[in-house]
């Protein structure tokens, strides 16, 4: 167990929990990163919207693995895609700016998880009360196209420099409270696992294995993979096929574009998956296609990665810095015919190595790293 950093933790958190059985329950990479800070407090509250547990969550949601863990539901409405329930969300700020000022001199340390109103007021309490603070914005420190009036505000209050406030970023940045740092992917066992999984890699000659995984969303621009694999048909004496994991909204036009190109014989959909059974999806494929334009941090790079994947990227947001040179992987512009050519640099790229170690890039990135990490930060407050 890691050495502890103080008595009590708070957490405001985005993510929607579940309690089932008298279990706490949450989004999978979410838990595994508070998994962690459960080592480093003795009592954490995490303040957020509780759900009952239902069987679509079994794909998705993790056990948190400590006890010492609280959820306490916020005074807020909730926010959903329905006007009603905004209008709600907006006046019931009041009584949450209530709760949060009445519970934060409990604490030792507040963790904020941007971005919603919920985190702008914490934000902005924190700094007026000298409050110490980690705040995790889960993407790059920049403006993009189309963003909501929400984050545009709540970067502004992340961005305030304070003696006891430090926002953590994806993206690089020459101010000392804007912290450059990677979310945790897998501890050093899982990552050995992973390679060992990856031995039994097929040969490429043999035929490619292309893989995406993600959920089915029209942000993460899923539907560009087909037409970018109907440019490749064209190429005689060229064999793939391409496991698509996850499941979402635009599963039936994947399906339909598919059947459109005459690809369907060769694409499997998987649906969505436990990660475990995933891996072995990742650890038999050669390449690795991400081609989202508002990712936040790009979590299936380094999972690739782990499982000697090559992976190729859409170049947006923070893609260009992670994938800084050819070696840990290829960066393509977001349409059909960039992705195709990126494919075919890749198969050549793949072919002409005996062997892809990409663990030193996974290794990097370890769950044990992101702790020594957070602790360093945690101290120089």
């Amino acid at each position: 167990m890691a050495e502890k950093l103080g008595k009590r933790l708070m957490i405001l958190s985005l993510a929607r929990h579940a309690i089932n059985n008298e279990k706490n329950y949450s989004y999978e990479p979410y838990v595994r990163e508070i998994n962690l800070w459960c080592e480093l407090y003795d009592e954490i509250d995490i303040f957020a919207q509780i759900d009952s547990y239902n069987e679509k969550d079994k794909h998705s949601f993790a056990q948190f693995k400590y006890d010492n863990i609280n959820l306490k539901k916020l005074w807020n409405y909730p926010v959903s895609h329905g006007m009603l329930s905004r209008i709600l969300h907006i006046l019931t700020l009041p009584l949450l700016t209530i709760q949060l000022l009445f519970v934060i001199h409990r604490y030792d340390l507040i963790h904020i998880r941007n971005s919603s109103l919920p985190s702008i007021v914490l934000g902005l309490i924190v700094r007026v009360f000298r409050k110490k603070s980690i705040t995790k914005w889960a993407g790059g420190f920049g403006p993009y196209p189309n963003e909501p009036l929400v984050s545009k505000i709540d970067r502004k209050v992340a961005g305030l420099r304070g003696k006891y406030n430090k926002t953590l970023i994806y993206s690089k940045s020459e101010k000392s409270h804007l912290v450059t740092f990677i979310p945790a992917l897998m501890s050093p066992e899982e990552i050995e696992f992973a390679q060992e999984l990856a031995i039994t890699k097929p040969k490429a000659q043999n035929g490619f294995h292309l893989v995406s995984i993600g959920r089915l969303h029209a942000t993460k621009n899923f539907e560009l993979i087909p037409k970018a694999l109907d440019e490749l048909k064209k190429i005689s004496g060229l064999s793939w096929h391409y496991h698509c994991i996850g499941d979402g909204a635009l599963m039936q036009k994947m399906k339909d574009l598919m059947s459109t190109f005459n690809l369907q014989d060769q694409v499997t959909f998987h649906g969505a998956m436990k990660f475990n059974k995933a891996q072995k999806i990742l650890a038999k494929s050669h390449i690795l296609i991400m081609p989202g334009v508002l990712e936040g941090w790009p979590k299936p790079i380094a999972e690739g990665w782990a499982h000697n994947t090559f992976p190729l990227a859409a170049n947006r947001g923070n893609i260009p810095d992670i994938l800084d040179v050819k070696e840990k992987g290829i960066v393509f512009e977001p349409d059909a015919k960039h992705l195709a050519e990126a494919l075919k640099l890749a198969f050549n790229h793949v072919l002409n190595m005996d062997t892809i170690n990409l663990k030193a890039y996974a290794n990097e990135l370890s769950l044990e790293t992101f702790k020594e990490r957070l602790q360093s930060e945690i101290k120089s407050l």
